[in-house]
């Protein structure tokens, strides 16, 4: 046995800590945005769909409820933090700014 083996040094410790703030602030913070894009255009969508308004909204509200820890594990889940943080905020971002497509568009 090496001098050493089982203890862990301070350059691994780190980028282990890192790695995790990184991980738990995508499924807090981007699992969030994620699930708020799909409120959003959900609203939107259901309500240009012919929806009433409230119906659209919490409808779209209930299924950004299922979606929001589902994604927040899947960010513990996939391989690369990055992949995770550009899958969520990403996905936030483009379903929010549709909404907003779809909102100003619609009449």
């Amino acid at each position: 046995m090496t001098a050493g083996a089982g203890i862990p040094t301070a350059g691994r410790r780190a980028p282990s800590r890192l790695r995790t703030a990184v991980r738990v602030t995508a499924a807090v913070f981007g699992a969030y945005g994620f699930a708020w894009g799909i409120a959003a255009f959900g609203a939107e969508f259901g309500t240009l769909a012919g929806m009433a308004p409230a119906e659209a909204v919490t409808a779209a509200s209930l299924l950004a409820l299922l979606v929001l820890p589902a994604v927040s594990l899947w960010a513990f889940a996939v391989p690369r933090a990055g992949v995770g943080w550009a899958v969520l905020g990403g996905g936030a971002v483009v379903m929010i700014a549709a909404s907003r497509l779809v909102g100003i568009t619609a009449p």
